[in-house]
């Protein structure tokens, strides 16, 4: 039986559901790592998901631990590193 298959089963998806969120993740990041576990649950190995991805294997392997451990939130991004965004605020005049 497929790995993934029993973590989507715990978290209630299923391969559909985890289709959908491929195309409605909010950026490019989280829809590749919905991308990656789609791959997976429909057969292809870590291996074959990091090479069609072009990343590599430990990353798809972190996708994957994140998701066992944390579920769908593990698939969000979280940015690090680099500059902080942009302050919102309006700027205080002195």
């Amino acid at each position: 039986m497929n790995d993934v298959m029993v973590m989507l089963g715990h978290w209630q998806l299923d391969v559909h559901q985890v289709r959908e969120r491929v195309y409605r993740a909010p950026t490019p990041r989280e829809r590749e790592r919905w991308h990656a576990l789609w791959l997976l649950a429909r057969g292809w190995s870590a291996e074959q998901v990091a090479e069609a991805l072009q990343r590599d294997c430990r990353t798809i392997a972190d996708w994957l631990t994140d998701f066992q451990d944390k579920g769908p939130q593990g698939m969000t991004f979280e940015q690090t590193g680099g500059s902080p965004p942009p302050s919102t605020r309006p700027s205080k005049r002195s």
